[in-house]
């Protein structure tokens, strides 16, 4: 019998449907050394094995079909600016079009119909089919704040959980947090628990943050709205990088063992989450 649980990668996949592709290289689309140059720039600059870290067949998943930098699926719908639902630029202000690409309002919005909108309606789809009581949303962060995030520069924590609260998982300025403060401080003892010993033998700090370098997890916020017909609780993941790449002559590779070992305490975490809920 599968957990009443619903995870989600938005931001693991590096493809990138024709179309968008043909946008970005031009005529270089018909490059194969162009191509797959561009695609592997998308994978690593996105979520590279998420998928693989948060893949657990015991609950229900749904993974991106396609790049963040296509149409950002962890955006709200109308999100704008450098970092909003639809991004012109990677995270350290390097375009992804040629000199003077413009998108259009009409080209926009066909964007986020074909692509946020069939993603979010199969969100809804499995919160009702699947009787889901929990949403987690999968992510992994940059060692270090990138160019355009609000730590640029400094170093990251080993995981992070977000409930859009403070530290301590309570409201900020009255806007409601994802899940209680109880239950925040719940799961992230349940973090602690599961994964310390992979952070202990790791590269990093052994930290464990809540609410920090962000508190905002837009899919799991917009999922536990009230005013919605069914609200679901629901909070985000950042695991750090560092944890899981190798990083050498400047290009990163997977550190497949930490990977699996990541993996096997996500599913213990869930078996003990489930017992919390």
């Amino acid at each position: 019998m599968s957990l009443p649980i619903l995870i989600l990668t938005p931001h693991q996949s590096g493809a990138l449907p024709t179309e968008v592709l043909a946008e970005m290289l031009g005529t270089d689309a018909f490059s194969k050394e162009a191509r797959d140059a561009r695609l592997s720039w998308l994978f690593d600059e996105g979520d590279p094995y998420t998928d693989l870290i948060y893949h657990a067949p015991q609950a229900h998943n749904l993974h991106a079909s396609y790049s963040r930098f296509v149409v950002d699926l962890n955006r709200f719908r109308d999100q704008t600016g450098p970092n909003g639902v639809i991004k012109l630029t990677d995270f350290e202000g390097r375009s992804w079009y040629p000199a003077g690409f413009e998108l259009s309002s009409e080209a926009r919005e066909r964007r986020l119909r074909r692509y946020w909108d069939s993603f979010h309606a199969e969100v809804a789809a499995s919160i009702r089919l699947y009787d889901i009581k929990l949403l987690i949303n999968g992510h992994s962060m940059q060692p270090r704040g990138p160019f355009i995030g609000p730590d640029a520069g400094k170093m990251r924590p080993a995981i992070t959980l977000m409930t859009n609260g403070d530290a301590q998982g309570e409201t900020i300025n009255k806007v409601r947090t994802s899940i209680s403060a109880s239950l925040a401080k719940e799961t992230l003892s349940l973090l602690k628990k599961n994964f310390g010993q992979i952070l202990e033998q790791g590269p990093l700090e052994p930290s464990i943050a809540l609410n920090d370098p962000w508190s905002m997890d837009e899919t799991t916020f917009f999922y536990s709205d009230p005013e919605r017909e069914r609200a679901i609780p629901g909070f985000g993941i950042e695991f750090n990088r560092a944890l899981y790449l190798i990083y050498k002559d400047g290009k990163e590779f997977p550190n497949e063992t930490v990977i699996r070992e990541l993996n096997g305490a996500f599913s213990a975490f869930l078996a003990d989450l489930i017992q919390v809920l």
